[in-house]
């Protein structure tokens, strides 16, 4: 029995597109964040019966739990942006657009904020260094934070060109013909 042979090319959709992929780490990413701010938020709730009612504690408890619910709730509508995407609906992809642009936005702002803020930490990091010399764990703990700072100061950077290429393609002709209207 002959084997039959597609002749035509393979369908528009079935084509590797580097968005759909950016668009997927966005996913994992939100979902990460959701899970980590959550987390805290719940930290902090536990803590909350620790402080005197009416200590300047309670009150940057509750600004911490804000910051955390806040952070959620972007990360949470993130999520759902993202999987708009990923299911190629028409709502989803200029809320996209817009998203990955504040992204991009706040990595630059908050990366120049954490730059302006590196020979301090550098200098905090050599006097920590320089006064715990009989106590290994305690410098590498020191050195990894190091390397934590540095290593988040170059994803942003990294981020911003990534996430505003993304925001671009997803106005493209080539990819807006690719989503459709919610059935």
């Amino acid at each position: 029995m002959p084997v039959a042979m597609r002749m035509a090319p393979l369908s528009r959709g079935r084509r590797f597109m580097l968005w759909r992929v950016l668009v997927w780490l966005l996913l994992l990413l939100a979902a990460f964040g959701c899970v980590q701010y959550f987390s805290h938020a719940e930290l902090l709730w536990g803590q909350r019966h620790a402080y005197a009612a009416d200590s300047a504690a309670t009150g940057e408890l509750h600004r911490l739990l804000a910051w955390d619910i806040a952070y959620l709730l972007a990360a949470f509508a993130l999520f759902v942006l993202c999987a708009g995407c990923i299911l190629r609906q028409a709502w989803a992809r200029p809320a996209m657009r817009v998203a990955a642009a504040v992204l991009a936005l706040w990595m630059l702002a908050s990366g120049g904020a954490m730059l302006a803020q590196w020979p301090q930490l550098l200098q905090a990091s050599r006097d920590a260094l320089g006064q715990l010399h009989d106590q290994a764990a305690l410098q590498q703990a020191v050195l990894h934070a190091r390397r934590s700072y540095l290593l988040a100061l170059v994803l942003k950077g990294l981020a911003v060109p990534v996430l505003l290429w993304l925001s671009w393609r997803l106005g493209t002709p080539a990819v807006r013909g690719q989503f459709h209207a919610r059935r």
